[in-house]
């Protein structure tokens, strides 16, 4: 059913202070407009990592932005699946409570969500232009 994770993303309140944290604290790449509620940060080993506003995952989640309180903030995990809906039906099989059902966004992807065991919030995409990688990844010793 999994395929890969497709991304992580720190959800925040103030995105402008957490791409000021990665880029001139920890020196990451980090793609952002002024005022935006979402943002890239381009790091090794990772395929998407991105920040999030909580206002912006709570609009993209349940559909308004005013339901920020019941999106967490911490990291939120999303899982490369073949099929949204079909791994979204088996999880909803197995009892897991879905909070958004399958939609395709306005880039083209596919997505649900659900929150984890912890609490945080997780997710299903399917993202046919990005499911290519291209080497596994391996660490290894100098």
């Amino acid at each position: 059913m999994i395929r890969h994770i497709s991304a992580i993303a720190e959800v925040v309140e103030d995105v402008d202070a957490a791409v000021e944290f990665y880029r001139d604290v920890l020196g990451l790449t980090v793609e952002h407009q002024p005022g935006g509620r979402y943002a890239t940060v381009e790091i090794s080993g990772a395929l998407h990592f991105s920040i999030w506003a909580r206002s912006a995952a709570a609009e993209a989640t349940y559909g308004d932005e005013d339901a920020a309180e019941r999106i967490p903030l911490g990291f939120s995990v999303e899982f490369e699946v073949d099929s949204v809906t079909d791994a979204t039906d088996a999880i909803g099989e197995r009892g897991w409570q879905v909070v958004q059902p399958p939609k395709t966004e306005s880039w083209g992807q596919s997505t649900s969500r659900f929150m984890l065991p912890s609490g945080m919030l997780g997710g299903f995409s399917e993202t046919p232009w990005a499911r290519l990688i291209s080497q596994d990844m391996i660490a290894a010793s100098e």
